[in-house]
């Protein structure tokens, strides 16, 4: 049994970078030490869990069975710690003029940018920084305390810290998440199309159209279609998430493909958009990290955030949005 106290936090530090760096003597530069001190404090671990950790060989060490499990606990112990640190701050009110925010592309476009230039317009003083990425990129940041806040999505079969592998990026998550709105995938088609000619489409008429579908949403309307007896030709030919590439193909008569509502400001000329019933929807959230005290500017993007998404949804237009709020959140 390993008494209490045996496992010296400085200790498991200096093992995960051992374990990331692949070296005694390269953890030893990341963390400022001597050689000698790293290979002393890990003897010294491997003498107190009575356990073999490392695989020493000419081209530096790997982690053994027990290692790897002991960084595992390790890296967890440094993200509480990390934690803790953060919340303290909070509470000392250190963290209220700092806010890292970060938004997916579509949602930055339509009304995180705006959300952006109004908190910085509001708190010229505080220092942030933003970061446009995918929805479960900016997870894991949030999860590591390596972000505040971010505007996410998620659908009814793939949750938010998915990525289009179909692979949970976050084993611990440590965030809550503030509904806003939902987002509806529309049908995109030519305007000389057969069913442009209509206001909206029954998921019916899908049947015998090719669609080319991509990730993550494949996957909700596939399940919708065979629930439903509908059966599209579902195509795959080109992969990725971009809708530019998949409207290139529209255009181009090759089928029809579904976009989010958000992203409709980038249509194609040529092209158009028709609601169908069922179709996917974007679930978009804030998701904040999960602390007993929020910090000030966290708490301020959720306010602006939310005066921007009122009433976004099905339907409604995104056009002027940010000029039209923007006295209503300045003052």
């Amino acid at each position: 049994m390993i008494r209490a106290g045996t496992l010296d936090v400085r200790r498991l530090e200096t093992l995960v970078e051992v374990s990331r760096t692949g070296s005694f003597a390269a953890a030893a530069q990341s963390l400022s030490f001597t050689p000698s001190a790293v290979s002393q404090q890990m003897c010294a671990l491997e003498r107190a869990t009575k356990l073999v950790l490392f695989s020493r060989t000419a081209r530096g060490v790997t982690l053994t069975d027990a290692g790897r499990s002991l960084r595992l606990h390790a890296e967890a112990v440094m993200r509480r710690l990390a934690e803790a640190e953060e919340d303290l701050e909070i509470m000392r009110g250190a963290n209220d003029a700092r806010l890292r925010f970060g938004s997916f592309s579509s949602a930055t476009g339509a009304f995180a940018a705006e959300a952006y230039r109004i908190f910085r317009q509001r708190r010229p003083e505080a220092e942030v920084c933003f970061n446009d990425a995918e929805p479960y990129e900016n997870l894991a940041l949030l999860s590591e305390s390596r972000l505040d806040l971010a505007v996410v999505f998620e659908l009814d079969d793939w949750p938010s810290t998915m990525d289009y592998r179909g692979i949970d990026t976050c084993r611990d998550p440590r965030f809550e998440c503030v509904p806003l709105f939902d987002d509806p995938y529309l049908l995109v088609l030519p305007e000389e199309h057969p069913l442009a000619r209509e206001d909206a489409a029954s998921l019916d008429r899908l049947t015998g159209e090719r669609v080319l579908v991509a990730p993550p949403w494949e996957r909700t309307l596939r399940r919708t279609c065979a629930e439903a007896g509908v059966e599209p030709e579902f195509d795959l030919s080109c992969q990725g998430t971009g809708f530019e590439a998949l409207q290139s193909l529209v255009s181009t008569g090759h089928g029809v493909t579904f976009m989010p509502a958000l992203s409709l400001g980038w249509l194609r000329e040529g092209l158009v958009s028709r609601p169908v019933e069922r179709a996917p929807v974007r679930h978009v959230k804030a998701a904040v990290r999960d602390t007993a005290h929020r910090s000030a500017a966290s708490q301020a993007m959720l306010e602006i955030l939310a005066c921007l998404t009122e009433g976004l949804g099905v339907g409604d237009p995104l056009e002027g949005r940010g000029s039209g709020l923007e006295p209503a959140l300045a003052s």
